[in-house]
């Protein structure tokens, strides 16, 4: 048993590759609220959320011993992450999820400071990706696709989005509902697995 004192995340990634418990249950109890609320803004049900943090923590345990030293949060987060995109696929739920709530997730992802890697396939269809959500926001007038770059891509606040453009916080709200609106049905459009990896990479847009 380990004394319960705030031990890094490497400190308690060490001892867990060692087979370590107590260190487990600690690296448990310090993450799981985060990743609850993460998975359930996936999902949007949070009994199914509770059973896929729990199918992670089953697997981290049992391949502890190759885990690598890297980033403890960044490896939970995606694994975190990549369990929920495979129930959304596989429970055909791609409908159910919002553009607004894709980026929102990406917020989070940044507010983390999270390092999350794309997988190769992901990769591959980074390129014709960028360019299927650049055909998405072509859509949009001039004022609203500004107004949507500055919220989503540049990260500004509507009050601060309202004082670059002079208009209005009210404004600058109705331009991201109508872009959002958009983009939502030029989604629905798109097949099953193109929608899937859209999805994906929103998540990932610089």
């Amino acid at each position: 048993m380990i004394d319960t004192i705030p031990y890094s995340d490497n400190e308690l990634l060490k001892m867990v590759k060692e087979g370590n418990e107590e260190a487990f249950r600690q690296l448990f109890f310090k993450f799981y609220p985060r990743l609850l609320r993460y998975a359930v803004r996936y999902v949007n049900d949070e009994d199914i959320a509770e059973d896929i943090l729990q199918d992670c923590f089953i697997s981290f345990w049992e391949r502890k011993s190759s885990i690598r030293y890297i980033s403890l949060s960044s490896l939970l987060f995606c694994m975190v992450r990549n369990a929920c995109l495979n129930y959304i696929k596989h429970n055909s739920l791609i409908e159910n999820i919002s553009v607004d709530y894709v980026f929102d997730i990406g917020g989070e992802e940044k507010l983390y400071s999270l390092d999350m890697q794309l997988s190769p396939d992901e990769i591959l269809f980074q390129k014709e990706l960028k360019i299927q959500i650049s055909k998405a926001i072509s859509l949009l007038s001039d004022r609203t696709r500004q107004v949507f770059v500055l919220s989503r891509f540049r990260g500004l606040k509507n009050n601060e989005i309202a004082d670059r453009l002079n208009i209005t916080t009210k404004a600058v709200e109705k331009h991201i509902t109508k872009s959002l609106k958009i983009i939502s049905s030029y989604l629905e459009n798109q097949s099953l697995d193109t929608k899937y990896f859209i999805i994906v990479s929103l998540f990932f847009l610089s």
